[in-house]
Parts: structure tokens; sequence; C-alpha cells
């Protein structure tokens, strides 16, 4: 096989193996299947940030990394830490979020507020138990 031959088919194996990735379904960079597919109960007790409205806390011992925000009364909303631009995980900063490593910025509500231009991060369905104590997040 001569240099063009190889290179001709070097090309064509790329575009097959780009192609072959995009098809197939790994979800996306954000971390759509909690936990492994399996929903995850928060006790409330152990966050004590989620005690007041406003209050954000990461939850321990899940992937990929989440956030859970007391929105007030009985309203929780969980969010995957993960970055929707790069896949970095976004820190929590007082009542936001912030990726440190290209700048996006994300309100309590998971919206994108500034910075790397990208999507909000995404929110997983949540259900409280106030006699439990506990929030159940659903894995999607």
């Amino acid at each position: 096989m001569d240099r063009r031959g190889f290179l001709e088919q070097s090309v064509q194996l790329g575009v097959l193996a780009v192609l072959a990735g995009a098809c197939t379904d790994t979800g996306s960079i954000t971390g759509p299947e909690l936990n492994g597919g399996k929903d995850v109960v928060v006790t409330l007790a152990e966050y004590p940030a989620l005690a007041q409205a406003g209050g954000i806390a990461r939850i321990s011992g899940v992937s990929p990394p989440l956030a859970l925000v007391n929105e007030g009364g009985e309203v929780f909303a969980a969010f995957s830490m993960v970055c929707p631009h790069q896949g970095s995980t976004v820190r929590v900063t007082g009542s936001s979020f912030v990726c440190p490593s290209h700048g996006a910025r994300f309100d309590a509500n998971g919206q994108w507020t500034g910075g790397q231009p990208t999507s909000n991060l995404l929110e997983y369905p949540t259900s409280y138990d106030a006699e439990a104590g506990t929030v159940t997040v659903t894995s999607v």
C-alpha cells in the first residue's frame, strides 16, 4: 500500500470511529443515569445546610456528583454537578454553582447565568417525605 492509500484508509477509519461513537447511547457528559440507575434517598439530618431555604449540599457517595437544594418549604431540587460544557465538576459557591475549569456559573435553580456559555445543569426529579425526613432523588 502506498502512502496516499494508507492516509485515505486511515481517514476513513477515523470517520467511522467517530460515527460509531456518536451512534452509541452512552449518555451525556452530565451523567443522566444517577447512581447506576438507582434512586438516591437523602436523609436531611445528615446535611445541615438543607435545614433552611436556599441551602445547598453536595450529596456524598453517588455518581455523578449530586447537589440537593432546599427551595423552601417542602420543595427540593437535585442537580448533577457535572458541567454540561466539558464535564468538570462544578463547585457550590454560596447560593450558586461555578465551574472551576471554564467559569460557567449557575444559579440555585441550575440555570446558566454567565461565564462559559453552556446549557443548564441536569435536574433530577425529587420527592420529599416529611415523616421520614428524607428526599428521594429519582434516576432519569
